[in-house]
């Protein structure tokens, strides 16, 4: 067993599918005589070193607790982890303006090319021969989309083909995407999205890039509008990537990982399991969740990290009449011990991807991306209607949590404690999860 951040530590592969590569690990992670198993998923990621990067910070700011004394409960524990990789792909944050792909100095040349090459990225996680033939006609597409509304509208259609099958939640906003002709959508993201990150007490909804009241500093190098068509469809070739991923994540957790759940909960009844997600890999473990309150099993604890799902999910109403996709966690009590979600304004990843789906799925752009909006995300704002979400501020190290039982903590990184999407292995993100082990 190798050794991560001062903890024993097993690699478990899943495909997109859900199956398990090799159950090798995963029987190595059950003999280990832990006490604590802690399963680990990483979200939007380029590729396996990328992802064990994130799980050494993690881990290694989390041994500095383990070490300090201040959780002397847990220096007779045993915590063994598997880091979980899937194969997920890196979500852009911006598209269009000025700069080169390829040598190429023409604005619009090189958007075209960078649509180019997110098609082929598209094409090369396409997993029928369906789905390659619609997207090498939505490439072929790509010498006309520029004065025809028509091959606008059968290019994103053929580009969201990629989703059929996909089971469907309102509050992504997917099945009005769908419904709209792609030569709307398109249009629709003539201004990009940049996403305001005003701190805690302040607006931090999401502001247009010609928008006067943007903050200093928050347009420079941004054009105010996309040079060309291409541009836009970088914007949307980046959402419909995320909508892949985002099915993708719940199929690995809701088949693979739960299964390993209750695998290691046969071969090792007496460890603790303990769940954490970043971002779309917060879904996943969600999603795994969910699997598990079908039949009634319970995990020790789940700590969502900026997770990349709607800020509605754990809601009785989701804002359009439901329960939200993952409320049968908090109805079920699949969790017995705490249950925390970190979210930060200063999260514009999970800001972004909303944001994207809210201008093309809402009525409106008022309010867009924040607390307010239908399609906001959790990692951004917290859990919203939810009478179960207690919400305070992500806590000093030092400074004592103490976690409710049945609630969900919605912890506030605005402000600096959690400066991006990826700033969950720093000393105070971990200090709070270590708050969390020496409660279960």
């Amino acid at each position: 067993m190798e050794s991560l951040g001062g903890f024993d530590f097993v690699r478990l592969h899943f495909d997109g599918d859900g199956a398990l590569q090799d159950a090798a690990p995963l029987q190595e992670l059950a003999k280990a005589g832990a006490t604590d198993v802690v399963l680990i998923a990483h979200g939007f990621r380029n590729d396996e070193d990328d992802a064990t990067s994130l799980y050494t910070g993690f881990l290694t700011t989390l041994r500095g607790h383990w070490k300090s004394g201040a959780f002397p409960g847990l220096s007779s524990r045993k915590l063994v982890v598997g880091g979980v990789y899937w194969p997920s792909k890196a979500f852009q944050e911006s598209f269009g303006g000025s700069g080169t792909v390829q040598g190429l100095e023409d604005p619009e040349a090189a958007e075209k090319e960078a649509a180019r090459a997110g098609l082929e990225d598209l094409k090369a996680g396409a997993v029928t021969p369906a789905q390659k033939a619609n997207l090498d006609e939505a490439m072929s597409l790509l010498d006309q989309v520029s004065d025809s509304a028509a091959a606008q509208d059968r290019f994103v259609s053929l580009v969201l083909s990629l989703l059929d099958g996909a089971t469907p939640d309102p509050t992504e906003g997917a099945d009005r995407v769908r419904a709209t002709d792609g030569s709307v959508l398109l249009d629709k993201l003539k201004t990009p999205i940049i996403v305001a990150t005003a701190t805690s007490g302040q607006d931090g909804g999401t502001l247009s890039m010609d928008d006067a009241s943007a903050p200093e500093g928050q347009t420079q190098g941004i054009p105010s509008i996309f040079s060309s068509i291409f541009g836009r469809i970088g914007e949307f070739l980046n959402l419909t990537t995320w909508y892949v991923m985002k099915n993708r994540a719940g199929v690995v957790g809701a088949t693979g990982v739960a299964q390993a759940v209750r695998n290691l909960k046969t071969a090792a009844p007496g460890a603790k399991i303990q769940l954490v997600g970043h971002s779309l890999g917060g879904r996943l473990m969600a999603a795994c969740a969910k699997t598990l309150a079908e039949t009634n099993e319970h995990v020790d604890s789940l700590t969502l990290l900026e997770a990349a799902f709607s800020h509605y999910g754990f809601s009785p109403n989701n804002g359009k009449g439901e329960p939200g996709f993952f409320r049968s966690v908090v109805d079920r009590q699949v969790v017995r011990g705490p249950l925390i979600s970190t979210f930060s304004a200063q999260d514009t990843v999970v800001g972004k991807v909303y944001a994207i789906a809210s201008r093309l799925a809402g009525d409106s752009v008022q309010e867009i991306g924040d607390a307010n909006d239908a399609y906001g995300g959790i990692g951004r704002n917290g859990a919203q209607k939810t009478n179960e979400a207690l919400s305070g501020p992500l806590h000093a190290v030092g400074t004592p949590y103490q976690f409710h039982p049945s609630k969900i903590e919605c912890l506030d990184g605005s402000g600096g404690l959690i400066r991006d999407h990826g700033d969950v292995t720093n000393s105070t993100v971990t200090y709070a999860f270590a708050s969390v082990l020496a409660q279960t």
